[in-house]
């Protein structure tokens, strides 16, 4: 079966893989798969940074496992619950380096927003998002935004009319609409590095760097 998403734990020796058969697998880096787990279709994975928190985009929900040592074996638990529900399909999740926010992206031919979930909200599910970031175009393909900028300021997400598109976090205001690309931009990804640089990939077979100008 094809799979949807992969994601590294933080040791860097282990990785959870989904597929379209329904099948969650958790890997050691030579190849062996340590467990399996079979439910609905995952379209996306997101780890937290401290690596004990799995978190899936299933149709229209956000759900999580906990991931964690049990006779000294590294183990999904057997159990999952709800994060968050939306109104449209999820296409991909991200989680921001403080493993507090969780960015959202949806197909929808009518609505066209970006969300992000304040993950340390006490109510199950989360009752609404934090903040809804609009302009981009999204309705029929797979589109990957992410967190960015001076301490995560920053949200970026490709889009259908070939722009990327970067807004402060906070307020949700646009701050730029980046030309470049000739075709839908499928992701983006921000450098570790210098935080305010990301790269975009688009169906134009082209990769593309930018510099964003803003202080945040």
């Amino acid at each position: 079966a094809a799979v949807s998403a992969c994601a590294w734990l933080r040791d860097g020796r282990h990785f959870v893989s989904a597929s379209t058969d329904k099948t969650l697998c958790l890997w050691s880096d030579d190849g062996v798969v340590l467990q399996t787990w079979t439910r609905q279709r995952v379209a996306d994975v997101a780890l937290s940074a401290d690596g004990t928190r799995l978190l899936m985009a299933c149709a229209n929900r956000v759900t999580e496992l906990s991931i964690g040592l049990h006779n000294g074996a590294l183990k999904l638990s057997a159990s999952e619950r709800v994060v968050l529900e939306e109104a449209d399909a999820i296409t991909a999740i991200a989680i921001s380096a403080d493993a507090r926010f969780l960015l959202v992206n949806l197909a929808s031919e009518t609505q066209q927003e970006i969300h992000a979930w304040d993950l340390h909200e006490t109510t199950t599910p989360i009752r609404a998002p934090c903040g809804v970031y609009r302009g981009q175009r999204q309705g029929r393909f797979i589109i990957r935004g992410g967190f960015g900028g001076a301490n995560g300021g920053l949200v970026a997400s490709g889009s259908e009319d070939s722009q990327v598109y970067v807004w402060e976090r906070r307020s949700g205001e646009l701050l730029q609409v980046l030309p470049g690309h000739s075709a839908t931009v499928n992701a983006v990804c921000w450098s570790v590095r210098e935080p305010h640089v990301l790269a975009s990939c688009s169906d134009d077979g082209t990769v593309r760097i930018w510099g964003v100008r803003t202080q945040a």
